[in-house]
């Protein structure tokens, strides 16, 4: 199963991602006969880059992987800053350079079975695609000092502008605002009065979803729009492609979320007025890791519900007592401090509920590993994917994290 998808292999949910349903996808060979196949990968902005692939069938992940680098012409940091992913609208995973994308999808069934909540009929309908995009496991700081190749900063843009869009990063009103103003002279050029009247923009197309409906507290989106494109013309003294991607990719990285993998899960909800009487549904929830820690975000209302740095966290993956009962699942308890009304310290625990809780758990131990140094940094050796869950793994870390915070295993149980 290794060479397919280890057990703790990332997965993002993605909601609104709806990929062709085609023959240009990896999912149907050229010659059913041979080992051939008719390639495409797609890239964030939904184009794709499409080649045939002689022993297509047997290709790994890293040969993919090199042809659209090559294909693209894109400077030799890509190799690094970019992975090739397996997405659908149900699963997303990273894939190591000696996966072989072809078994990956032959298996997506299973993995969708273990790894999502998905019925039986979504299942059968769901088809994964070969995505190119960051390698999330790429330090930001990297990026934000040596990404210069407008090539390469179109790729970023595209990706960031989809989490944006899709409520992915949560960021504030004035933030998401000012991204809309960027966007649109990215992809509008320099504001024109003439042409760039408030009906020229489609506000879904440049805000996320709760901020396109009209409110008496606030002009209509379209105005806001074409505001915020006036002011980013008035600012960027000579507009250039690279400048303005730039621009919005240096507001993407100030987000805490940039660069997260994505994973989803209930919590408890909070006992109401009448206590235990009046069962309340759990919350919905995304669960961001990156390289410097962990965010929970209500799934239903976009806010942010916790952020917390890996200095100011412990955590723990549990099983269930009863796996194979329904609606038992696997948990990853967090705890940190908190402070009360009266700014008196105590220690909270979060049980996260999820399939990919194990998921979460390998991603924070890689990214903390990362952190301390103790795992090169290289895509072929840290990626979450395939990391191995070894006692001395989990030694070393303890060892190297002493003396800076709690024991990363100690957690009520």
């Amino acid at each position: 199963m290794d060479d397919i998808a280890p057990p703790n292999a990332p997965s993002i949910l993605m909601k609104t991602y709806k990929p062709p349903r085609a023959e240009n996808t990896l999912v149907i060979p050229v010659d059913h006969s041979g080992d051939g196949l008719d390639v495409c990968v797609f890239l964030a902005d939904k184009s794709g880059v499409e080649f045939k692939l002689e022993g297509g069938k047997m290709a790994t992940a890293q040969e993919m992987h090199e042809l659209v680098v090559e294909l693209l012409e894109l400077p030799p940091m890509a190799r690094d800053l970019f992975a090739l992913w397996v997405v659908s609208p149900l699963l997303e995973i990273q894939l190591k350079p000696h996966h072989v994308p072809f078994r990956v999808v032959q298996q997506w069934p299973d993995l969708l079975l273990k790894y999502s909540s998905a019925s039986n009929k979504e299942i059968s309908l769901d088809e994964p695609v070969l995505l190119f995009r960051r390698n999330v496991f790429f330090p930001k700081n990297k990026e934000m000092r040596e990404v210069r190749a407008e090539e390469c900063l179109r790729l970023l843009y595209a990706e960031a502008k989809y989490n944006v869009l899709e409520g992915r990063y949560p960021c504030s009103v004035q933030d998401c605002e000012a991204l809309a103003g960027l966007q649109a002279v990215a992809e509008n050029g320099t504001y024109d009065s003439n042409r760039h009247k408030p009906s020229f923009f489609k506000p879904e197309q440049y805000l996320p979803g709760h901020l396109c409906k009209s409110s008496w507290l606030r002009a209509r989106p379209e105005e806001r729009i074409a505001e915020q494109h006036r002011l980013a013309s008035a600012k960027l003294n000579v507009i250039s492609t690279q400048k303005v991607l730039k621009k919005y990719m240096e507001l993407v990285w100030k987000l805490p979320m940039y660069g997260s993998a994505f994973f989803v899960g209930q919590i408890e909800r909070p006992a109401g007025i009448l206590g235990t009487w009046i069962q309340n549904p759990d919350i919905r929830v995304v669960v961001a890791i990156n390289a410097q820690g962990v965010c929970i975000v209500d799934k239903e209302k976009n806010e942010i519900l916790l952020l917390l740095p890996f200095e100011k966290l412990s955590w723990e993956y549990a099983e269930p007592p009863c796996r194979k009962k329904e609606g038992c699942l696997p948990c990853l308890f967090v705890q940190f401090q908190a402070c009360d009304r009266k700014h008196s310290d105590y220690t909270r625990l979060l049980q996260v509920f999820s399939k990919q809780a194990i998921m979460m758990d390998a991603m924070i131990e890689s990214s903390v590993l990362l952190k301390t140094g103790s795992v090169p940094n290289t895509p072929s050796s840290c990626t979450v994917l395939i990391y191995p869950r070894l006692q001395d793994v989990r030694e070393r870390l303890n060892s190297a994290l002493r003396g800076q915070r709690s024991s990363l295993t100690e957690v009520a149980r």
